[in-house]
């Protein structure tokens, strides 16, 4: 097949490249062409490299057929615009990567594909304030135009080797360096993910496989938080122990659900329903997960290859001394 990716240097492009390379493909990426891939360069070497600006110049696509599109890099509607209906009689199959966020709420558990997506407040918004109601649009517009044709994958937590937001990767760098883990709340608390591996590989099977047009949630089955942090630490061989802190207690000290306790919200009111939607769709058509422990393994490989000044810049996640902090304030509560 001949694949052209609308991105494809950053966390889940390299991951998709490998797979379609590995599996035949001929494949064509679009982008900017100002970021570095962090990691399969020599597969990058094998890749027809395609400049241009999703937002003002797409030159270098017009006139040119591909059997597949995997589009990464938008969450505006006018980009989506533009690429489906420039695309839409020289492509057989156009794959949108949205996002749970595109639901207009996460107040009930179970949310499978149906359930609504949020509605912009005007047309033509291009806030990231509105960017679950920018993915929600951006979809409707590849179905509009490629119908039966037409994939949208939403992924939740996307994990493992590449990611440049730092938001899973706190968990498997924060037990390897071991001791007294504050952990959220309960380890009974649901918690989804997924592999950037295992999302990147099945869209490319996805984009082989006619007949697989439709709307999919893109996450881990529900596993319960304290189950993935113990296979965290199994997977690493660590000796993190893990202290849970109930959520009142938590921001009571100002610790935040998600920014702090990445991977994690209350599941309660407003975010019951965040860490708990179907995806027997996506597992009908195929989506897999390994082990959480081997994602744990290869993502402090990953971090520990970085430059130094890098992983010293580390985001979310709780710092040092506010996890001492608290750990010590639990301990002494009356």
């Amino acid at each position: 097949m001949r694949i052209l990716i609308l991105g494809g240097t950053t966390f889940i492009g390299p991951h998709q490249i490998k797979c379609a390379l590995d599996r035949g493909h001929e494949v064509s990426i679009f982008t900017r062409g100002q970021t570095e891939p962090p990691f399969f360069h020599d597969y990058f070497e094998r890749v027809e490299q395609l400049t241009g600006d999703r937002d003002n110049d797409l030159s270098a696509l017009e006139g040119r057929e591909w059997d597949a599109v995997i589009d990464n890099s938008a969450s505006i509607p006018r980009w989506v615009s533009m690429t489906t209906e420039l695309l839409r009689d020289h492509v057989d199959r156009y794959l949108f990567v949205s996002s749970i966020s595109a639901y207009a709420d996460f107040a009930t558990v179970g949310i499978d594909e149906t359930y609504p997506v949020g509605q912009l407040s005007a047309p033509d918004v291009e806030s990231m304030q509105e960017y679950g109601p920018m993915k929600a649009r951006c979809e409707a517009t590849n179905t509009e135009v490629f119908g039966e044709n037409a994939i949208n994958v939403r992924p939740g937590l996307i994990i493992g080797p590449g990611d440049n937001t730092d938001r899973w990767t706190y968990w498997p760098v924060r037990v390897a360096r071991g001791g007294e883990v504050l952990a959220p709340n309960s380890p009974t608390d649901p918690v989804q993910n997924i592999d950037a591996r295992d999302l990147s590989e099945w869209i490319v099977r996805l984009v082989e496989t006619p007949g697989s047009g439709g709307t999919y949630n893109a996450t881990s089955e529900v596993q319960q938080f304290g189950t993935m942090l113990e296979g965290i630490r199994a997977g690493l061989g660590s000796d993190a122990t893990f202290t849970w802190v109930s959520t009142e207690f938590m921001a009571e000290h100002g610790v935040r659900p998600w920014g702090h306790m990445t991977n994690w919200v209350p599941p309660e009111g407003e975010t019951i329903g965040m860490s708990q939607v179907s995806v027997a769709a996506a597992i009908e058509a195929g989506l897999t997960f390994r082990p959480i422990g081997e994602t744990a393994r290869d993502t402090v490989e990953w971090w520990n290859s970085l430059p130094e000044e890098r992983r010293a810049q580390q985001g979310p996640g709780l710092p040092a001394e506010k996890e001492a902090e608290v750990l010590a304030a639990w301990a002494a509560r009356g």
